[in-house]
């Protein structure tokens, strides 16, 4: 069964990206794309909700299964489609938009984006509201589709995981949701063994895999949120450096004060003073 809604592109070409149409294909055993290209500035989304598909890309064929999904941007040739035996169910969404290199940035080079998504629950709610909302193809509308899309987009982006990237994709979701976790509660102590308590595995293990996702170890990791934070407090507040470090997290003033001269190459009160006074 194919089930589609199409939307006509608006005047208004400011848009980051918008939906062109909207789609939804299940029962369809046979289902098969070999080839097709797409112009400038066009892009395509399938994500699978049931059941099992297949995508090719440079370094050979991808079983995709619920939870995954993939991107095509401009100019790639697509090759993807059903399993005969476990046909999929799948939807997809064709859209065009300047904005989307800023969007998706390197995931768009070279080859298809194939990805595993985490929040579910979220990213097929939002192809729901999508779906009901292209039913309404007038010009009142027209921002609605653009914002949900936009949305959509920065949900793969943010909470995804390369399926080409090395090491298991869970436990890459498990240390994105970790790395989460410590940007929002940074000013908590969080112990190495709470963190990967909460990915399962040991912490010299989750070290070296947090190490190898995010590009440094984790307590380089949490001293850059607890600086990105102590910055707005120097910022918006008059609040002593020493009260500051040590509602970031840092027990020790003078470890905050070194660490944040090595980030910012200024001390806190002259990053301070330099911010309200420009000038000087």
């Amino acid at each position: 069964m194919y089930e589609a809604q199409f939307l006509a592109r608006p005047d208004f070409d400011r848009f980051p990206a918008y939906p062109i149409g909207i789609g939804h294909i299940y029962d369809e055993p046979n289902h098969l794309v070999n080839g097709i290209r797409y112009g400038a500035d066009h892009y395509n989304i399938h994500v699978v909700a049931k059941g099992t598909g297949w995508l090719r890309t440079k370094a050979g064929s991808i079983e995709l299964k619920p939870g995954m999904g993939f991107l095509y941007a401009e100019d790639q040739e697509q090759h993807f489609g059903s399993d005969p035996d476990d046909p999929w169910e799948v939807w997809w969404i064709y859209l065009r938009g300047e904005g989307m290199n800023d969007l998706i940035g390197e995931k768009r080079v070279g080859d298809v984006w194939a990805f595993a998504y985490d929040r579910g629950e979220r990213l097929h709610a939002l192809l729901q509201e999508l779906w009901q909302a292209a039913a309404v193809n007038d010009m009142a509308a027209v921002p609605r589709h653009a914002a949900i899309l936009y949305e959509l987009v920065l949900e793969l982006v943010l909470h995804s995981t390369d399926l080409d990237a090395p090491g298991e994709p869970g436990l890459v979701q498990a240390i994105k949701r970790a790395a989460d976790f410590m940007r929002m509660h940074c000013a908590k102590d969080l112990p190495l063994q709470k963190l990967a308590d909460q990915c399962g595995i040991s912490p010299a293990y989750f070290s070296r895999t947090f190490h190898a996702q995010m590009g440094m170890p984790p307590l380089a990791y949490l001293n850059r949120q607890r600086i990105e934070l102590s910055k707005q407090m120097l910022i918006t507040t008059a609040k002593p450096v020493k009260q500051i470090a040590q509602e970031v997290g840092f027990s020790k003033p003078s470890y905050y004060i070194e660490r944040f001269r090595l980030a910012e190459g200024v001390t806190p009160a002259l990053f301070r003073d330099r911010y309200m006074k420009p000038d000087a």
